[in-house]
């Protein structure tokens, strides 16, 4: 089974993903191929030394992107490798595992002998981490296969008409009247993602092509679930699956992207160069127990070290609260 991960400017969070896979995953066959949208070369060639048997794939942004962050310049280009994403799951194995860099594993799986039951089981979607929210995983228990469940999604509605109409609108006045009416709400929402993921999981290769129908180089979490609820009205037989329990963890210490929330002059690209050098030169190991994130007391003193007002000590721990909050909100117990 092909592994692939996107990966942007955290090659300290990569560094650690890439070790959870080899220290977890069994599968004698399995492949691993980085997805990467502009983490300059230096370190790239390091993550290439550890993990020589890893492919490295760069988007056609990358030039832009990693010249800008190497001259510490803001990156003016908010192009998405969308392309890139699916040009490699169009080329990987019938099933394949999507991450991103921030993601490693808890637990041990073996793709060999799970692979064999999405097949059995016509299972398009087998998600590895929900962030233990049920809401994430709405539905009921069809079965139970080693360490797969399959359930059966519990949705407002399957019909992609009526799901565009109530979920899929982005105006708010709208949603204020479906959720007058009874028919909007935000947990209603949430369930769609009993049929979606955006890493985490292991994607039949069709299904996850077809989430990116029309997508006019956007991200957009809307269009893809509208997309998965089209699949499913076509594909009534398809079936969605978890492990039993979540063998996949990420990070919320850092983003590859500025939030839309501001602390201060906090700048989360340059808290990213520091942690970055610091884990190019070996002053910051990520190789701690994988059961927790990346250790905060070294994160603190490698920010004190470098006495940066863009990434102070006090700024970061504002803004991690904050990260973490958006999810905590609907449900996640992080």
């Amino acid at each position: 089974m092909d592994i692939l991960i996107k990966s942007f400017n955290r090659p300290y969070y990569l560094d650690r993903c890439l070790q959870s896979i080899y220290a977890n995953v069994q599968d004698v066959t399995f492949s691993i191929k980085v997805l990467d949208d502009g983490t300059p070369s230096s370190y790239l060639e390091k993550i290439q030394l550890k993990y020589p048997k890893v492919v490295v794939i760069k988007s056609a942004f990358y030039d832009e992107k990693s010249k800008s962050i190497d001259e510490n310049q803001e990156i003016r280009s908010l192009k998405i490798p969308i392309d890139l994403w699916i040009n490699a799951a169009k080329n990987a194995s019938d099933y394949f595992l999507l991450l991103e860099d921030d993601f490693w594993f808890t637990k041990t799986i073996n793709l060999e002998d799970t692979q064999a039951i999405l097949q059995d089981e016509n299972i398009n979607l087998l998600k590895l981490i929900w962030l233990n929210n049920p809401k994430l995983i709405h539905g009921a228990t069809l079965k139970i296969r080693d360490n797969v469940t399959i359930y059966q999604p519990n949705l407002f509605t399957s019909k992609p008409l009526p799901h565009r109409l109530i979920f899929g609108t982005t105006r708010y006045y709208l949603k204020e009247i479906m959720s007058f009416c009874g028919l909007y709400s935000q947990d209603k929402a949430l369930h769609y993602y009993s049929i979606y993921g955006v890493a985490g999981a292991v994607f039949k290769k069709d299904y996850f092509i077809n989430l990116w129908n029309k997508h006019e180089n956007q991200v957009d979490e809307n269009l893809q679930l509208k997309n998965a609820v089209k699949y499913l009205c076509q594909n009534p037989n398809i079936q969605f699956a978890r492990t039993i329990k979540e063998l996949v963890a990420t990070g919320f210490l850092s983003s590859a992207t500025n939030k839309d929330f501001k602390v201060g002059d906090f700048d989360i690209f340059v808290f990213n160069k520091i942690i970055n050098e610091a884990w190019l030169i070996d002053k910051f190991d990520v190789t701690n127990d994988f059961s927790q994130d990346l250790d905060i007391s070294k994160i603190e003193f490698i920010l004190s070290q470098e006495n940066n007002s863009r990434a102070t000590t006090e700024d970061w721990k504002k803004w991690s609260f904050l990260f973490k909050n958006q999810f905590q909100k609907i449900g996640c117990n992080i």
